[in-house]
């Protein structure tokens, strides 16, 4: 499986996500130190985070993710699956799968305000992005999971 929807999380208030860009950039970025500058994570809000958490593990991360640009073809570092919910699309975005010879194996263009799981650990990417692409991202982190980008 690549991908599901999962109705049974509930859409998240809009009072509780409705932070700019700046508010946003303005938390610590969890992937300080690492070369990704069109790719950036901030811990949830306090209110965010209590909304949540009744729906995900206790261990679960919760965080902002902020996209302002096609991201390469890559397998996570860290996880192997997440649950997102996109507050602000970004444009005609595509999450693309890929086979481990980098052929397209799957597409799908995933709607706001609507919570999905995607399959980290198969190479991905998305594309289309023609302007900043905001979204909440949930994960239970696995030390397994090594990462790699095709360059």
């Amino acid at each position: 499986m690549l991908y599901r929807f999962c109705p049974e999380i509930p859409k998240i208030p809009d009072y509780l996500v409705n932070l700019t860009e700046n508010e946003i950039r303005s938390i610590p970025n969890k992937f300080n130190g690492v070369k990704a500058s069109k790719y950036t994570l901030h811990n949830a809000t306090k209110e965010l985070e209590d909304f949540l958490r009744p729906y995900f593990d206790n261990d679960a991360n919760i965080a902002f993710q902020v996209i302002t640009d096609e991201l390469p073809v890559h397998k996570d570092y860290g996880r192997t699956s997440c649950y997102n919910y996109i507050i602000k699309s970004g444009g005609a975005v595509s999450t693309v799968w890929y086979d481990d010879n980098l052929k397209e194996i799957d597409r799908v263009v995933f709607p706001t305000h609507v919570w999905h799981n995607i399959n980290v650990e198969k190479f991905h990417n998305v594309v289309g992005v023609d302007s900043t692409r905001i979204a909440i991202s949930v994960w239970t982190k696995d030390e397994n999971a090594i990462g790699e980008i095709k360059t």
